[in-house]
């Protein structure tokens, strides 16, 4: 039986938890010892008092809870202060956000800890629900934002997102049909929107007309942007994908065809380099003017409704980490298969092919570390 630790956030706007009371409740019921850092769920109004009604010991610093606890929770990657802290006895579960990090990646290996990248947990449909899950409230609170970023206050055109009955609605562009990508076309259709949605998987656009009848969807090509963006209000970035990378790259030129006062939203800004005049932002400062088009960049944009986020994070995990805490990571892995292609890296060396090949680690087999207990 492992114990468990929730620890807050250390990184600046990021409010979300990995663990509500509500779940710590339900660990603790199954005999899991559960210790939680102060104020790790305020962002959320989670107070410490619900986490202690829960059956969890509440812990006045990071450095007590990593000292008492083996299975370590927390949205974001671990930042360097943690990184003496932990050791080969920690399984540290995590947004790890690996892509484009190969010194992270290094720095996390040198700490000889386990870590489990929780978008990366994968249901018995093959699906990975915590990602999903972020995918949907981003592609939702896409919309809000674009509303928001078209008004004066913020450098946009000064125009309603969705119209009014004597003006037209507004264009969105959408490049990306994956879930957060089809999310926010939904929401664009249902405040009456025209769409056009860019799809990088030709096999998949026939279901995708036939899902939303109403956009315009096409094959993306550079020659297709260029056509629709003097057209556009709105340009959505929504290209991520666990198993592929694009060549794809959006110059600052191809940008500027776009209106004065129009808005870009990348939300692929952290995992994917596409947009030649995007730079991350931050929930304090989460838009720029460049050229006369609103840029929002923020990559953690579901921490901005904290409370709904960390519910859907806590639901689509909460069976993985109840089985982890209660069997450890060897008999995990093989009542929950699930947890396999999370299993980023162990003891010091990489168990994910991908991120392997990614930053040019060595790759090893989990299986045969555990057998010859290396």
């Amino acid at each position: 039986m492992l114990k468990v630790g929730l620890l807050k956030e250390l990184k600046h706007y990021e409010g979300r938890v990995m663990l509500t009371p509500e779940a710590v409740k339900l660990l603790v019921k199954n005999g899991i010892e559960v210790f939680v850092e102060n104020g790790a769920g305020e962002s959320c109004k989670f107070d410490d008092i619900q986490y202690e009604r829960a059956g969890a010991v509440t812990l006045p610093t990071m450095e007590k809870v990593l000292g008492k606890a083996e299975l370590i929770l927390q949205v974001q990657p671990p930042m360097p202060i943690e990184y003496e802290l932990i050791s080969e006895n920690h399984i540290v579960i995590s947004f790890m956000n690996l892509v484009q990090k190969t010194e992270r990646v290094q720095a996390l290996l040198d700490t000889r800890g386990t870590y489990i990248t929780v978008e990366l947990l994968q249901d018995q449909q093959g699906s990975y629900p915590v990602l999903m899950g972020m995918s949907e409230i981003a592609g939702k609170m896409a919309i809000y934002e674009a509303a928001r970023l078209l008004t004066i206050a913020t450098g946009g055109k000064g125009k309603l997102l969705s119209g009014t009955s004597m003006t037209k609605p507004s264009v969105v562009t959408v490049l990306g049909a994956g879930m957060v990508g089809r999310t926010v076309v939904e929401h664009a259709l249902n405040n009456q929107l025209k769409v056009n949605l860019l799809s990088l998987k030709p096999q998949k656009n026939e279901g995708l007309k036939r899902q939303f009848p109403k956009a315009d969807v096409r094959n993306y090509s550079i020659e297709t942007l260029r056509e629709v963006l003097p057209h556009t209000d709105v340009l959505v970035i929504a290209v991520y994908s666990l198993k592929q990378s694009y060549d794809i790259f959006i110059d600052r030129d191809t940008v500027n065809l776009m209106e004065k006062g129009s808005v870009l939203i990348d939300i692929s800004v952290e995992q994917a380099n596409i947009v030649e005049t995007s730079h991350i932002t931050n929930h304090e400062q989460s838009s720029y003017v460049l050229d006369g088009i609103v840029h929002y960049c923020v990559p953690n944009i579901a921490s901005i409704v904290p409370q709904t986020a960390s519910r859907t994070i806590t639901k689509n995990s909460i069976s993985f980490i109840k089985t982890l805490a209660r069997e450890g990571l060897s008999n995990a892995l093989v009542k929950e298969p699930g947890i396999l292609p999370a299993l980023t890296m162990y003891k010091g060396k990489i168990t994910n092919r991908k991120f392997a090949d990614l930053h040019g680690f060595e790759f090893y087999n989990i299986f045969e570390l555990m057998e010859l207990n290396l």
